[in-house]
């Protein structure tokens, strides 16, 4: 085989492999970029009144005084009204008018989530241990 040959078989072959690369990177592209838009149509599609609630996976289901503390801080954000040892927190409560000193930073709470008619989260109640 003469040495042109040689380089046009070697040539078609890089060509070929660099073909064929091209098309699978494609297809894993195209592959990825369906995996994304259904992810995110089926979270669209997800109930809304779901949220992660505080308790552990592992445990005996406790909390800490500091973990009650951060949520009475951030009560606003989580929506719902507070109950800590019998002391009410409501959602709308401005972080100045906030009384804390019920709460023991190094106890343990066990808390209780007590839900609405359509399983949305309405209080949820702190019992120190």
């Amino acid at each position: 085989m003469g040495h042109s040959v040689r380089t046009m078989i070697e040539m078609s072959a890089a060509c070929l492999l660099f073909v064929a690369a091209v098309t699978v990177g494609l297809m894993l592209f195209q592959s990825g970029s369906d995996a994304l838009g259904w992810t995110y149509a089926s979270n669209r599609m997800a109930d809304p009144n779901i949220h992660s609630t505080l308790s552990p996976l592992a445990g005996d289901g406790s909390v800490s005084g500091a973990e009650v503390l951060h949520s009475v801080a951030q009560i606003r954000d989580i929506g719902v009204e507070l109950v800590v040892d019998g002391t009410v927190y409501p959602p709308d409560l401005e972080k100045e008018d906030v009384r804390l000193s019920g709460i023991r930073v190094n106890g343990r709470y066990k808390p209780f989530y007590q839900r609405g008619p359509n399983g949305e989260l309405t209080r949820v109640v702190f019992t120190s241990i």
